[in-house]
């Protein structure tokens, strides 16, 4: 395999800042500390997920996806298209009084989205005061860029300061989207993973080919160029592959990745793949040698968002009673930690 190793020089390397860090400056200062401060997580083991479950109380005849969980566990937000035409994808949180409630109805979450354009595919920082997000809204580098936004009071969901195109150089003329923040308490480096579409295929079709990088945070909270993280993509076609969203537990250790790779199958269904890796100081993941069979339906399964304590899964799906896929909806899995 491929190593891609990631040293505290390589994060200097790349704190060089792209033109948005002017506009941006005012958020820096905060990203930066919250980077120094975020560190928490030990080695986990875990048991078989159940079978999935549907979130009953937000489901919807609506396209629902692409969830993000609070560390508390009392805020889902995820990506809808319940108030299309006007935002025809927008980001919306249901809450809940604790992690045994039920989940209230999902309310849009004005400060983050724009109407007549995409916003989703949320991720929050663990303590909760920044939220990272694609947008294909004006004023970006391409057709889709990353987007991040802080609020001073992390339970106040509707409280978030406007937001600004994500500092550095993850950003370019292609189309990024599905980030996905991890703070290495082995090492106090930053990395956001995330995916890009470089215009292989067509965007916003199932041909387009989206591969998963990896940038590292400097010491400003600007975020340097992205690398590609080759032992996360599939090397299957045909010819293209879609390798998307994904969810990394606390340790680093263990990563979900929503993906199509060697199916077999005749349409480009994705589903949840598992990788891990020895350690922290490398990209060098092994993927698991299929898709979990107690998390896929076979029809059309991914975004997954992963709990705090790693013992439950959110993501969508798309399977239906009939065996034919449906529209995307929210479901979840729950594993016990030995």
């Amino acid at each position: 395999m491929q190593q891609l190793s990631l040293t505290r020089r390589d994060l200097l390397k790349g704190a060089a800042a792209a033109g948005g860090l002017a506009a941006a400056g005012t958020l820096l200062g905060p990203l930066a500390v919250l980077a120094e401060q975020e560190s928490d997580g030990d080695s986990m083991a875990f048991g078989p997920w159940s079978p999935p479950q549907p979130i009953g109380e937000l489901a919807s005849t609506h396209s629902d996806y692409h969830p993000a969980i609070s560390r508390d566990g009392r805020s889902l937000y995820f990506t809808t298209d319940r108030d299309a035409p006007s935002f025809p994808a927008e980001i919306v949180v249901s809450q809940r009084e604790d992690r045994e409630a039920p989940w209230g109805p999902p309310v849009a979450v004005d400060a983050l989205n724009r109407a007549g354009f995409n916003s989703g595919v949320p991720n929050l920082q663990p303590k909760g005061h920044v939220i990272y997000f694609n947008s294909n809204r004006p004023g970006g580098a391409g057709a889709g860029d990353l987007y991040v936004a802080w609020r001073d009071d992390r339970r106040d969901d509707f409280g978030w300061q406007p937001p600004v195109p994500l500092p550095g150089q993850v950003n370019t003329t292609a189309s990024e989207s599905g980030p996905t923040y991890f703070k290495d308490p082995a090492t106090d480096l930053t990395r956001l993973y995330f995916t890009r579409f470089s215009g292989k295929g067509s965007l916003g079709e199932a041909s387009q080919d989206w591969d998963i990088y990896v940038s590292l945070q400097a010491d400003d909270g600007s975020f340097g160029a992205g690398q590609i993280v080759p032992t996360l993509n599939s090397p299957y076609g045909p010819p293209w592959s879609r390798d998307t969203r994904t969810a990394i537990r606390r340790d680093g250790l263990e990563m979900f990745v929503t993906t199509n790779r060697h199916a077999g199958q005749a349409t480009p269904t994705e589903n949840i793949w598992v990788a891990t890796r020895p350690d922290t100081t490398t990209e060098d993941w092994t993927m698991s040698a299929q898709a979990d069979p107690n998390l896929n339906s076979g029809q059309g399964d991914g975004g997954p968002a992963l709990s705090w304590d790693g013992t439950t899964l959110y993501f969508f799906s798309q399977r239906t009673a009939s065996g034919k896929p449906g529209k995307r909806q929210l479901w979840m899995s729950t594993r016990e930690r030995l």
